[in-house]
């Protein structure tokens, strides 16, 4: 464990002192997943092929001041090995089924460690990291309006948005859609610290020709109250196709009059012709 790597927007640098105390929780992480990883090996008696043993761990800090730290591990991305919580006041330890319990001196041990020691270290990095990064964390980027929700029949693209939570519904004449019509739904990063949604709805011509009325609902943080975007299926259609016939009809009534012009033209120049010709002979 030699290098700290910072996942996220790195606005700043890491100070010594945070990279010293995240070299010694991770240390300590370390020796605890390579200790575990080994009496998995020899307690499932796995001689060959590849193991992997995962954990993530962390804390939180919530808005009426408690505290919370976890730890949750897997072995080989299946088996769910043992998860420890602590939140100052309960110690909660789940050994899972790979491994006996710990007894009770060692589940002492490691609520002393993780209340007396990781945990403040944890928070107090939270907290460094929150007042730094608090202008991107703490943000809130309204959905953009602007740009609709409708960019194609039947698309629904919340864009540009943060925090990364959002809830994008589509109704149907007031009835929810169910999700197995739609596609899509999943949350993407749009590149500049935002996030972006699309669902999509394909709908038949039989559907379009009933005039169903669609509503895209959103929630968000960044709204006050939800933002409702109404749309009426055949609607644009029957437009289109009305101003498609209107500019035919006029194309034809041009065509038609210049038709009439010409032949007209042609009927006045060749009379003239034949009274020229009829004079030339009188005379």
């Amino acid at each position: 464990m030699k290098h700290l790597i910072y996942s996220g927007l790195p606005t700043y640098k890491i100070r010594d002192d945070e990279a010293q105390d995240g070299a010694y929780v991770f240390g300590i992480i370390y020796q605890s997943i390579k200790e575990r990883s080994f009496q998995l090996k020899h307690h499932l008696n796995l001689t060959r092929g590849v193991q992997v043993q995962q954990r993530i761990a962390g804390c939180e800090m919530l808005n009426n001041g408690e505290l919370m730290i976890m730890s949750k591990n897997t072995f080989n991305a299946v088996f769910v090995d043992h998860e420890i919580y602590y939140n100052m006041t309960h110690f909660t330890y789940n050994s899972g089924k790979l491994l006996p319990e710990w007894d009770a001196m060692r589940r002492e041990y490691l609520k002393t460690l993780f209340g007396n020691v990781l945990l403040p270290i944890c928070i107090r990095t939270l907290k460094t990291i929150l007042k730094r990064e608090k202008n991107i964390v703490m943000r809130k980027t309204q959905v953009d309006k602007e740009r609709g929700f409708w960019r194609a029949q039947g698309e629904l693209p919340g864009v540009w948005f943060y925090p990364r939570h959002i809830n994008l519904t589509l109704l149907r004449d007031g009835q929810p859609v169910a999700e197995q019509e739609l596609t899509g739904g999943e949350v993407l990063p749009s590149g500049d610290g935002t996030y972006q949604l699309r669902k999509r709805l394909e709908v038949s011509t039989e559907e379009l020709k009933k005039r169903h009325n669609y509503t895209c609902t959103a929630s968000h943080l960044s709204l006050d109250n939800k933002l409702d975007v109404s749309w009426e299926s055949g609607a644009e259609r029957v437009h289109l196709s009305t101003l498609s016939a209107l500019l035919v009809m006029l194309l034809v009534v041009i065509l038609l009059g210049i038709f009439i012009c010409v032949k007209r033209r042609r009927r006045s120049a060749s009379q003239a012709l034949e009274m020229n010709h009829s004079s030339d002979s009188a005379t």
